[in-house]
């Protein structure tokens, strides 16, 4: 769906406040006040706060998916570079929409939301396409057999939104307080992408 500017910005401002307050904890007056519109047009626009944040959720998976297919589809390089690109790629996307994934993780704990539905069907599709991904591999003898490739999705989810969600301790941990925010990210994604490729392939392709 195509957004005009007005509503990009409700979009962004909402984005940005559920990440930081919760869906709870951030009323439509404050996201209209973020966005710099009157709040009669958010309404207009969305309908109800409910509907906005499933807009938002709408807007960021159908990108990833697509994206996801293309890199993982693309039979022009092997299997061992495609998954090297469905790590970069994710890690990439994870760090470059810090919002985004906040808000999803703060939505996940928060039972209640109807935006979980839709959360569930996005892991169930996005799990699929990766598990295909993989078992056209086995078939041609490139991956392992008895792989868990639920796990292994969950290693790459959950050790690069833990690092993303707290980059600072990391930086402080590692001794890289002197980099800037820019450079950080940068030294962030690389490495949690090597590290990530390496650990994942020794399941996938080297004997156990």
């Amino acid at each position: 769906m195509e957004y005009n500017h007005k509503q990009l910005a409700i979009l962004d401002a909402a984005e940005q406040l559920f990440a930081s307050q919760g869906f709870h904890g951030t009323s439509v007056r404050d996201i209209a006040h973020a966005a710099d519109v009157n709040i009669a047009m958010i309404s207009y626009y969305f309908g109800s706060k409910e509907k906005l944040i499933e807009a938002i959720f709408l807007k960021r998976i159908v990108g990833w998916k697509s994206v996801l297919e293309t890199v993982l589809k693309d039979e022009s390089l092997s299997f061992e570079t495609r998954f090297d690109r469905l790590v970069e790629t994710y890690v990439g996307r994870i760090f470059n929409n810090p919002c985004f994934n906040l808000m999803m993780m703060r939505a996940q704990i928060q039972a209640d939301l109807g935006v979980n539905d839709l959360i569930h069907q996005n892991k169930l599709e996005v799990h699929g396409i990766i598990s295909a991904f993989i078992k056209a591999g086995q078939e041609k003898g490139v991956f392992n057999e008895g792989v868990d490739i639920l796990m292994m999705v969950n290693t790459l989810v959950g050790t690069t939104n833990h690092i993303m969600s707290t980059r600072h301790h990391f930086a402080r941990i590692s001794g890289l307080e002197h980099l800037t925010d820019e450079q950080l990210q940068q030294h962030l994604v690389i490495h949690i992408s090597n590290h990530l490729k390496n650990l994942l392939k020794a399941i996938l392709i080297h004997e156990a």
